[in-house]
């Protein structure tokens, strides 16, 4: 996965990640295969396949979700939209690990402040 860019001087920051174990925490991975709906859009992938909720994931870092691109329209003014209405989700998944970063920086301090009693 390749970043859009990731050099700081392009960026200005507005905050940081905290509460990152919290959130994480309220994450949860499974398993799954298509639905019936899925395939309907034209998915057809019938392995057993490993992922996230995009609903769960918006709660603690919306900024990781989006309209899922089969579902996108771009009206006339450039507004985007749902196309379908429902306004089905994708998850960018390398749009989290910045979250893993912070959470396993914020486990590392329990572990040394543990260590040092």
């Amino acid at each position: 996965i390749t970043a859009y860019y990731s050099d700081q001087r392009l960026k200005t920051r507005t905050g940081l990640i905290t509460d990152a174990i919290a959130k994480v925490q309220k994450l949860e991975g499974f398993t799954y295969v298509e639905n019936d709906t899925a395939r309907s859009f034209g998915y057809n992938n019938k392995k057993q396949q490993v992922g996230v909720a995009a609903q769960t994931v918006q709660e603690v870092l919306p900024e990781a979700v989006s309209l899922a691109p089969f579902d996108i329209e771009t009206l006339e003014d450039g507004t985007i939209t749902s196309k379908s209405g429902e306004n089905y989700l994708t998850v960018d998944y390398s749009r989290i690990v910045p979250l893993l970063i912070e959470a396993i920086k914020e486990l590392t301090a329990r572990v040394e402040e543990l260590e040092a009693r």
